[in-house]
């Protein structure tokens, strides 16, 4: 690995999945590796490292832009919403996420449960420490940039514990860069169903928020920006 070179380490686990029947744990594992496959389908050779899935509900892999890392949570955490479609949705299901940005001491034949680095040591430790409602948090080598992660991350929160199904399904398209025409098409609604479950879902803020992540992790870890402000 270079030896100023940044990477994003994700790592997660689905909350509440052991109270999962056989059958549905099965069917979790299928749509976390389907979210898996779309984040390569996305973002075709940002991934340094394959996901990889641990003790049924655990994951971890790598980025090799850590200012894509964002879109690829919600891409996650969408899915898990949406693949797992339970009608109540104080009890939908979600993947609780840590993201560590830092430099990779080793990767050994891309194995990531191998791995170790500053974003290895910012990401797995930070998800142990995960308490109540929160599911996203953001480690990076900047305190100022941490801080305003925070906030942004206890929004996103809030917004994806809103999501239904169906609103989930909606974001997945816009974050594919569907056009609500061909969404609609797709999902088998009309356009103004898409619509209208994009602006429940908060489309919107998702696109607003995705934007300012990676304009703000760009600057940071571009050599030669001005740090000196955010």
């Amino acid at each position: 690995m270079g030896d100023r070179e940044l990477y994003a380490v994700i790592t997660g686990d689905i909350v509440g999945s052991s109270k999962l029947q056989v059958n549905q744990r099965s069917h979790l594992l299928s749509v976390l590796k389907s979210s898996f496959q779309l984040i390569g389908d996305i973002l075709p050779g940002e991934i340094l490292a394959p996901f990889e899935i641990h003790r049924g509900d655990s994951f971890q892999g790598v980025l090799s832009k850590p200012e894509v890392a964002l879109r690829v949570v919600i891409i996650i955490r969408a899915s898990v919403r949406y693949g797992l479609e339970i009608k109540r949705r104080r009890y939908a299901l979600d993947a609780r996420i840590a993201v560590g940005i830092g430099t990779i001491d080793f990767l050994p034949a891309g194995r990531v449960a191998e791995g170790d680095g500053e974003a290895f040591r910012r990401s797995g430790p930070i998800l142990d420490r995960m308490r109540g409602d929160e599911r996203l948090l953001i480690r990076t080598p900047w305190r100022e940039v941490d801080a305003e992660l925070d906030v942004e991350c206890a929004l996103l929160d809030a917004l994806v514990n809103r999501w239904s199904a169906g609103q989930a399904q909606a974001i997945l398209g816009q974050i594919r860069g569907l056009s609500q025409e061909r969404a609609a098409k797709e999902f088998g609604i009309s356009q103004p169903a898409v619509r209208q479950r994009l602006k429940s879902a908060g489309g919107w803020a998702i696109e607003e928020l995705c934007r300012r992540y990676e304009h703000l992790i760009y600057k940071w870890i571009r050599p030669g920006d001005n740090n000196s402000s955010i």
